[in-house]
């Protein structure tokens, strides 16, 4: 079963069924779906900002409980200051972020689903999910 790195904007997407969760549903279908611990965090931070009550909150916990989740190691944080200082050299943007989780798809060898393939395009031997 292959491995696929959910960006934050498309859990979002999911979680709160976006008009555009159903593409990214047909094309996540049948792979282990990964989440950064940076996704965990941008998504809680979401939820805190809008306000949400405890009900939907605990939606979201156990939302998050269908993934698996890759934390920040040696060689996660290592590969995250690679993507970081290359992105610098080179003149791009690339946010803290975005590195954390680009340095997971990266580090499992696994494709990467965003909806903002901008942000990631530049990352080199990154592959992005075409939906």
């Amino acid at each position: 079963m292959s491995q696929i790195v959910v960006d934050t904007d498309v859990a979002s997407y999911i979680f709160n069924w976006h008009s555009s969760a159903p593409r990214y549903i047909n094309a996540l279908r049948g792979s282990e779906l990964i989440l950064s611990f940076m996704s965990i965090a941008e998504l809680r931070m979401g939820a805190i900002a809008a306000r949400w009550g405890v009900g939907r909150r605990t939606l979201l916990e156990q939302f998050i409980l269908g993934f698996g989740v890759v934390y920040a190691d040696d060689a996660l944080c290592t590969a995250w200051a690679r993507l970081r200082a290359d992105a610098r050299s080179e003149g791009r943007s690339l946010s803290p972020q975005d590195a954390w989780i680009a340095a997971t798809a990266l580090g499992l060898d696994a494709t990467l689903a965003t909806n903002n393939r901008r942000d990631f395009e530049d990352v080199r031997k990154l592959r992005l999910l075409g939906v």
